[in-house]
C-alpha cells in the first residue's frame, strides 16, 4: 500500500517559502516567517464494528441448524444456530423422569406414602393395645390376682410393639427425608443440564447485524480449536478503528487527540477522526499499545478493511530557517548590505528547515548558502 501518511515526525505546512535574491549583492536571502507545525505519529490497524463480537462455541459438535444469513439483524439473547445435544438431551429426559417419579412418591395422597403410613398406624394401634394390656395387668398384679409372671410378659409385649412402632415411625420419616433430598439433587441436575443445554442453542450476546457466517450445517466443532468460530456480530451503521500504537509513543497519546485515517479502499482520501479510547495495557508480544478512534467513514467500509494513520500529537507555530542558512549554532543576518553573524537556538528539523527557538524573529531575513 502506498502511504499517504508520514511515521512520527514533523509536518511542516508551508503555503509559500519566501526565499529572497538581492541580485545586485549576490546574496540569497531568507525571510523568517512563522508556519504551521505538526508533530504526529503512526499508527496501523483495521475497522471494527462498534459492539463487534466473534461467536463461538462452549461445547463440541456437529452443527444440526443454522437460523440466520449475513447481513440478517438479530437481538440480544436470539438464536443463530443449534448444534446436536443427543446424549446432553437423554440425560435431562433422564432425570426429568427421576424427579417425576419422586414428586410422585411425594405426594399427600400416593400409594407409597400411604404404604408407609399404614404401616406406622398398625404398629401404633398394637403398641396402644399392648399398653392398656399392660395396664390391666399392672392393676391386677398389684392387688395380687395374677402371677408376677404375667405381668412381665405384658410388659415385655408392650415394650416389643412400642420398638416396631418407633421403627416403623423411623422408616417413615427417613424415607420421605430421603425423598426430598433426591427431590433436590434431581432438581439441582435437571437445571444443571438446562444449562449445559443451552449451551448447544448458539445465541447472538448483542443487538446487531449477522457480519460473517463461517460454519456450515453438518460441520463438527471443537470448542477448544483455535477454529472455534461460528458468526461475527457488529453495529454495521456504527463502526470504530482500531490503532496499535509502538510502545515507545505510548506516553505521547491522550483521548480526544485528531487522526487522520487512510484506507486501501479508498487511496485518495484521508478521513479526519479523533481518539476516543487508549487501552491500558502493552501488548507485551507486539509491543504496541492498542487505542480506538471514531472517524466519519462510509457506511460501506468492511469490517477489518486495514488502515494507516497519523495521531496528531503536537499543533503550533514556529519561525523556520532552512538547514543551509544554519552554520555550528549561528546564522548570518541580512541588514540592508552588511551581514551579521548572529547566534539562533534552533529544535526539530524537517524537510531541509529547522525550527528557529531563540535568536530570531519573524521578518528576519538570513543569509542562504
Amino acid at each position: 500500500m502506498k502511504r499517504i501518511l508520514f511515521p512520527i515526525g514533523v509536518i511542516l505546512t508551508v503555503s509559500i517559502l519566501l526565499i529572497l535574491f538581492n541580485r545586485s549583492n549576490n546574496v540569497k536571502v531568507f525571510t523568517v516567517e512563522e508556519k504551521p507545525i505538526k508533530k504526529v505519529i503512526y499508527a496501523s490497524g483495521y475497522v471494527k464494528p462498534r459492539n463487534y463480537v466473534v461467536i463461538r462455541s462452549e461445547v463440541s459438535g456437529y452443527v444440526k441448524e443454522i437460523r440466520v444469513k449475513e447481513g440478517d439483524k438479530v437481538r440480544k439473547g436470539e438464536i443463530l444456530a443449534v448444534m446436536d445435544a443427543g446424549p446432553v438431551e437423554e440425560s435431562l429426559r433422564e432425570a426429568q423422569e427421576r424427579l417425576r417419579l419422586i414428586k410422585e412418591r411425594l405426594r399427600e395422597d400416593s400409594d407409597y406414602r400411604r404404604s408407609l403410613e399404614k404401616q406406622v398406624e398398625i404398629t401404633k394401634r398394637n403398641m396402644e393395645q399392648a399398653q392398656r394390656y399392660l395396664f390391666r395387668r399392672e392393676s391386677l398384679a398389684q392387688r395380687g390376682l395374677i402371677p408376677r409372671e404375667q405381668y412381665e410378659e405384658a410388659k415385655r409385649s408392650y415394650e416389643n410393639a412400642k420398638s416396631e412402632y418407633e421403627k416403623a415411625l423411623t422408616t417413615y420419616r427417613d424415607s420421605i427425608k430421603a425423598l426430598e433430598s433426591e427431590e433436590r439433587f434431581l432438581s439441582a441436575s435437571v437445571e444443571r443440564i438446562k444449562k449445559e443445554l443451552d449451551k448447544y442453542y448458539i445465541k447472538s450476546p448483542i443487538n446487531g447485524v449477522v457480519l460473517n457466517k463461517y460454519v456450515e450445517v453438518g460441520e463438527y466443532i471443537n470448542h477448544i480449536s483455535q477454529d472455534n468460530k461460528l458468526f461475527s456480530v457488529g453495529e454495521s451503521d456504527a463502526k470504530e478503528i482500531v490503532l496499535n500504537v509502538d510502545e515507545e509513543y505510548a506516553s505521547s497519546i491522550k483521548s480526544g487527540m485528531k487522526v487522520y485515517i487512510s484506507l486501501d479502499i479508498y487511496p485518495s482520501r484521508v478521513f479526519e477522526g479523533r481518539l476516543v479510547l487508549i487501552e491500558g495495557e502493552i501488548n507485551k508480544n507486539k509491543k504496541t499499545l492498542e487505542v480506538k478512534a471514531v472517524a466519519d467513514l462510509p457506511p460501506e467500509v468492511p469490517a477489518n478493511a486495514t488502515v494507516e494513520a497519523n495521531i496528531l500529537v503536537e499543533d503550533r507555530k514556529a519561525l523556520v530557517i532552512p538547514k543551509s542558512a544554519y552554520k555550528n549554532g549561528f546564522v548570518y543576518k541580512y541588514e540592508k548590505v552588511r551581514r551579521i553573524k548572529v547566534p539562533v537556538k534552533v529544535g526539530e528539523e524537517v524537510n531541509g528547515y529547522l525550527e528557529v527557538l531563540e535568536g530570531l524573529k519573524k521578518g528576519d531575513k538570513v543569509v542562504v548558502e
